[in-house]
């Protein structure tokens, strides 16, 4: 073998190593920009829905309560947040969420809010619909957006068993809807810490929806006012933040995309 053949065996041609070094550093920099910028942008057109707690026990047949906070600063140009689903997906042989009731984090003066639940237990979801009428420009903030009670299975094995709130979605005065971050409840059935079998839910687009939008139910009282514009929702991280302002950069190229 000569020395040039053993150049191609042991080392990448000089043209792959530049691309390489050009790749790595391009990595560093996107990664130091968006550290430097998330806690500016990262809730710039992103929503958090967050539980009050992450962590529940309870035993079979026992029922509890999770209140879900909602987090937006709208989107670009002042954009409020006119609509909200929230949607809750479990597993329907170990948890059943038996009622969802709206809180005040839409309310606004002027405006009502119309609601319609859904209660979809075989499919292992619930679903509250809450929009502003008239949208009067929407709202921001930080508040409770709704509270479900939980009922678990008087059958129900030892183990653990999360509530998810991903596809939950968020509208806009504007025309890109925000991306949606969401983190997880989950429920310890007897003290259990091991994982309960998963559940393959349908698109909550393939559910039939619970009858007309309602604007005569008031708000859940487990919070005294709407959004306030204050502090973040708990327990989202720099971490959430980082994912949520790449997930709300890629929805806003791929939307702006299919408009052209």
């Amino acid at each position: 073998m000569t020395s040039a053949d053993g150049d191609r065996v042991h080392g990448p041609p000089s043209d792959t190593r530049r691309a390489v070094a050009v790749i790595v550093v391009a990595a560093l920099l996107s990664l130091a920009s968006i550290t430097a910028v998330a806690s500016v942008a990262a809730i710039d057109q992103v929503a958090f829905v967050s539980p009050d707690r992450t962590e529940l026990e309870a035993d079979p047949g026992e029922t509890v309560e999770l209140t879900v906070g909602l987090e937006s600063r709208g989107g670009h140009g002042g954009e409020g947040v006119t609509a909200v689903a929230l949607i809750a997906q479990y597993h329907p042989d170990y948890l059943t969420v038996t009622d969802i009731e709206r809180g005040p984090w839409l309310e606004g003066e002027g405006t009502e809010i119309e609601t319609r639940s859904t209660l979809a237990d075989e499919a292992g979801t619930a679903i509250l619909e809450q929009r502003r009428e008239p949208a009067a420009g929407g709202t921001t903030g930080s508040g409770t957006i709704a509270t479900l009670t939980v009922r678990v299975a008087e059958d129900a094995p030892t183990g653990t068993m999360p509530i998810s709130f991903g596809e939950s979605t968020v509208s806009l005065t504007g025309d890109y809807p925000p991306a949606v971050v969401d983190e997880s409840a989950t429920v310890a059935i007897a003290g259990g810490n091991e994982s309960l079998d998963s559940f393959d839910h349908p698109g909550p687009d393939d559910l039939e929806r619970g009858g007309e939008f309602d604007s005569s139910g008031d708000a859940d009282e487990t919070d005294d006012a709407a959004s306030d514009g204050g502090a973040p929702v708990p327990g989202m991280t720099i971490g959430a933040a980082l994912t949520a302002l790449a997930l709300g950069t890629l929805r806003l190229a791929v939307a702006r995309d299919r408009r052209h």
